[in-house]
């Protein structure tokens, strides 16, 4: 069978790309083009249900830490989309970014907790924050994010850029465009901060797109265990 991405392709680009993953600033991250099969993209973007659509969004709506819908339940998704999810969620995707990132015994997510499906429109932003780091239901750490982004004709005077913070939370380092078929892949501690914080200026009824993976380990290096928290955003955070 075709998977939505071409394995061959994110294998020998792990091999080459796994030496700048780990020594990139501020945290190990890679920027992906043309992540997924054009054809799989499309459709994948042409099934993402609208806001408007008969979805049980869940709606996030605190003013100056996050603003969106999102839904995770693939039981109100269109197929395009469940078999999407199902394949980010499969072993030839756990096998690249295995290889990628250099974490091994990585474990997907069949709950899709706090990921999915992430639509956000005019006016909505995600502030700066570092992601909750343990799932209660699978009892592991979270370890990698995966966003792939489904914006046709995204233009910078709309904002929404993925930004990456220093680990102390004090100023911007990078940041990334939420263009068509791009893929961002990130390591996950409780001091990697990212977010897009501006205000979205998206004209009426264009809406920033999103697929968000996590992915998990039964254990992580001694350093980086920290309590279990919710997602800390900057400003709230603890050392």
């Amino acid at each position: 069978m075709d998977f939505i991405f071409d394995p061959a392709r994110l294998d020998a680009l792990a091999a080459r790309e796994r030496a700048a993953y780990a020594a990139a600033d501020p945290f190990p991250h890679l920027v992906i083009d043309d992540f997924l099969r054009p054809e799989a993209a499309r459709a994948i973007s042409a099934a993402i249900p609208g806001p408007r659509d008969d979805i049980p969004w869940d709606r996030y709506a605190a003013t100056g830490f996050e603003m969106k819908l999102a839904t995770s339940r693939e039981e109100v998704l269109p197929e395009t989309v469940v078999r999407a999810l199902h394949e980010l969620n499969s072993a030839p995707m756990i096998r690249f970014l295995e290889q990628l990132t250099g974490i091994g015994h990585l474990l997907p997510d069949p709950h899709l907790l706090g990921g999915g499906v992430h639509l956000v429109g005019p006016g909505g932003h995600l502030g700066v924050h570092a992601d909750f780091n343990w799932h209660p239901a699978l009892q592991v750490h979270r370890r990698i994010n995966l966003l792939i982004y489904f914006n046709e004709g995204w233009k910078p005077e709309y904002l929404g850029d993925l930004e990456l913070w220093a680990t102390d939370a004090s100023h911007r380092v990078r940041s990334i465009a939420p263009l068509f078929n791009r893929a961002v892949v990130f390591s996950t501690r409780s001091d990697t901060f990212h977010g897009h914080p501006a205000p979205l200026a998206t004209p009426e009824g264009v809406w920033r797109r999103s697929i968000a993976m996590y992915y998990y380990t039964a254990s992580r290096p001694a350093e980086e265990v920290r309590e279990p928290h919710n997602t800390r955003y900057k400003g709230m955070h603890l050392d």
